[in-house]
């Protein structure tokens, strides 16, 4: 058994996987950042610990939202985590006793979806695929002729930091128009709250003022009939295919795979975002949802030691 570790800006989801794909124990904590590096840190091994507790693994893998290191285990940055140059596997290897392996969480979710999802359909072993993770920001990862890209300094496929919008407003990397500003949930809380503002008689307006705003409650007054909700939900998905457009124009890939908990509102969001796509017919929604990371992570002893032939080039 292994332990998969997908974690997030907001939270840190962990897994036991076993051989045939399966995961077991599936936990949700929040990840602390708020409190800063530490704290993210503690809430990290905690999680690892209260797995561990429940069946003996032989291995830790864990996705981090950054820009990793894998040959020594550090986390080198992360945009939306209080954390630089942080030796994540080596202290934790230290302090679990297990080994424990790191990679960038985007190429992880890749990794589960090549092994355990879109790419066991694909036909040939050379296949050339993208995955594109939406959630508090957005990550990217790229497969060229089956094996998984890095770039030089391992940070390749940062797609969330593209500009769509070069007169645009500035995004947390300090940039000017990035694509997640746009259309991470984080941009889409931001649309709907806007818009909420500017239309205060709206059903859209009254939710706001009801509750916290999150990104289920555009389209749940959407699906109540509030036109402003809608034109949200529209501006929305054409900022998402915009970057689909551009990454489709780039590598013109076989299959290009949304993942995010955004995507569990299914064909009312992705026939939005298709009919402003260039290529829809290779668009596709994990079916592995929040599992491919865990999948993909839990893989990672495997990877680095050669084991698999997908290798991450």
């Amino acid at each position: 058994m292994r332990l998969g570790v997908d974690m997030g800006a907001t939270a840190i989801k962990s897994g036991l996987v076993d051989d045939q794909g399966t995961v077991c124990n599936k936990q949700t904590t929040p990840t602390g950042a708020e409190r800063g590096g530490a704290a993210v840190l503690e809430n990290l091994e905690a999680a690892c610990r209260l797995q561990m507790a429940r069946e003996k693994v032989e291995s830790i893998g864990i996705g981090l939202p950054g820009r990793v290191d894998p040959r020594t285990g550090y986390l080198v940055d992360a945009t939306n985590l209080p954390l630089q140059d942080t030796p994540v596997a080596p202290m934790l290897t230290q302090r679990l006793g297990v080994p424990v392996y790191v990679g960038n969480d985007a190429n992880c979710a890749l990794l589960g979806e090549m092994l355990w999802g879109e790419g066991r359909r694909l036909p040939y072993s050379d296949a050339h695929m993208l995955m594109v993770t939406v959630g508090t920001g957005i990550g990217g990862a790229i497969e060229i002729g089956g094996k998984i890209y890095r770039g030089r300094l391992g940070n390749a496929s940062e797609v969330g930091h593209m500009t769509i919008c070069c007169t645009g407003e500035r995004c947390r990397c300090g940039r000017i128009g990035c694509w997640e500003y746009y259309a991470s949930v984080t941009g889409l809380i931001r649309q709907t709250i806007r818009a909420a503002e500017k239309a205060p008689d709206s059903l859209l307006a009254r939710m706001a003022r009801e509750s916290a705003v999150d990104g289920r409650t555009v389209f749940t007054a959407a699906r109540k009939g509030c036109n402003v909700a809608e034109q949200v939900i529209e501006q929305y998905a054409a900022y998402l295919a915009h970057g689909i457009n551009n990454l489709t124009t780039i590598f013109r890939p076989d299959r290009l795979v949304m993942a995010g908990a955004i995507f569990n509102e299914g064909e009312y969001l992705r026939s939005r975002i298709e009919k402003h796509c260039i290529d829809p017919a290779i668009l596709r929604i994990s079916e592995l949802h929040d599992r491919a990371g865990l999948l993909g992570a839990a893989s990672l002893c495997d990877l680095y030691a050669g084991r698999l032939t997908k290798d991450e080039g």
